[in-house]
């Protein structure tokens, strides 16, 4: 049986820069409301869908994305945020603020294909690393798949410390 190689990115909330990230006019970053579940249910399995190092875990972490979305965040467990593009979400985090979390970006931040390298990753990481800052939490910590993009280029961004572990997340 093949262990899956993942690792966990743990950041310094009390460090987190205070300059915040530019992002274009275009968009819009807003916390998700109940109506936009399909949407954001679309928009993070298809960005997942489309990096093929999940190729192994997919249905488990979309399961996990959809599990958020229909009963975390009704019961309001989590918050989902998002980035729009006119009425469009293209890109998706969501955040747990309880401290006791293995991962408080429980699916890590998803953004569509066609709308990467455009520094919306880094913006909505940094603003839910600044939302869980803001709801009191000293520490966040999000696991993910080794070798993805976002483990070698993004996640380190803003303090992230990268700690390997072998096996399945707990």
């Amino acid at each position: 049986m093949k262990l899956s190689t993942w690792v966990q990115f743990t950041w310094n909330l009390e460090a987190l820069p205070k300059t915040v990230p530019p992002i274009d006019a275009r968009y819009t970053v807003e916390a998700a409301s109940p109506e936009d579940r399909q949407l954001l249910s679309a928009a993070i399995s298809r960005s997942l869908s489309m990096e093929p190092a999940w190729s192994d875990d997919l249905s488990a972490r979309v399961k996990l994305a959809d599990e958020l979305i229909d009963v975390a965040f009704p019961a309001g467990e989590v918050v989902f945020v998002a980035v729009k593009h006119g009425a469009r979400i293209i890109a998706a985090a969501a955040i747990r603020d309880s401290g006791d979390q293995v991962s408080n970006l429980p699916v890590g931040v998803c953004v569509l294909n066609e709308y990467r390298c455009r520094g919306l990753g880094t913006y909505l990481l940094y603003d839910s690393l600044r939302r869980l800052r803001d709801r009191g939490l000293k520490e966040a910590r999000l696991v993910t798949r080794k070798g993805l993009p976002a483990d070698r280029y993004l996640y380190p961004k803003f303090g992230g410390l990268r700690t390997v572990l072998v096996g399945a997340p707990a």
